[in-house]
């Protein structure tokens, strides 16, 4: 994948590197078919309490892998802020960490007469976060020099529509802070000429 990892960096925001899901489906898809596992799905629904939906075809931050790999790479403060009419979380999942990084978060920050709970964890491999990211104020702390770290996220809805104009705004966002324009726009094209990968049945995904 690393030759397809497009850098991307915001001043004052984030620095790190993406790779999307159409890439993804090109070079590795069984992470799409895990993405798809029921099993999976069952599991996340039971904490969520509601009806999970895989994102959009078009969506590049579906399934993708992040990379860390530069001195200085991270993520600031942010929520995960979703242009859907319904719900969006995240799972996050840790690939390689050889890394100081962390996870900080904040609970309850936009909730009324609730007090916020900070915390911290470091994501191992084979480590899994389950989030709200609307919900969740969170950061990655920067990588230091000779460090690396790699992760998977994939990202489920509860309402797969979003308005014309929203998911304009949500793509020229995916493409200049994750993607790039390539990624975003130009494999588009090929979505429909594309067979995308079939669902994990039950028993399959066990």
């Amino acid at each position: 994948m690393q030759s397809a990892v497009n850098r991307n960096y915001l001043p004052g925001h984030k620095q790190g590197g993406s790779v999307g899901r159409h890439v993804i489906d090109e070079r590795a898809p069984f992470i799409a078919e895990l993405y798809r596992s029921r099993a999976l799905i069952d599991m996340l629904e039971g904490i969520a309490g509601e009806r999970l939906l895989p994102s959009p075809p078009d969506d590049p931050h579906a399934y993708a892998l992040y990379f860390y790999t530069r001195p200085g790479d991270h993520i600031g403060w942010h929520y995960d802020t979703s242009y859907y009419a319904g719900r969006r979380y995240t799972v996050l999942i840790g690939v390689i960490d050889r890394s100081s990084c962390r996870l900080d978060y904040e609970l309850h920050t936009r909730a009324q007469g609730v007090a916020v709970v900070p915390g911290s964890i470091q994501i191992p491999p084979g480590g899994l976060v389950f989030f709200d990211g609307d919900a969740l104020r969170h950061r990655i702390t920067p990588l230091r020099e000779g460090e690396t770290r790699v992760s998977l996220t994939f990202e489920y809805v509860t309402d797969q529509h979003m308005r014309r104009g929203w998911r304009l705004i949500s793509k020229l966002k995916d493409a200049l802070g994750y993607f790039g324009f390539r990624q975003v726009f130009a494999r588009r094209a090929r979505l429909g000429r594309v067979r995308p990968p079939g669902p994990v049945s039950g028993t399959e995904s066990q």
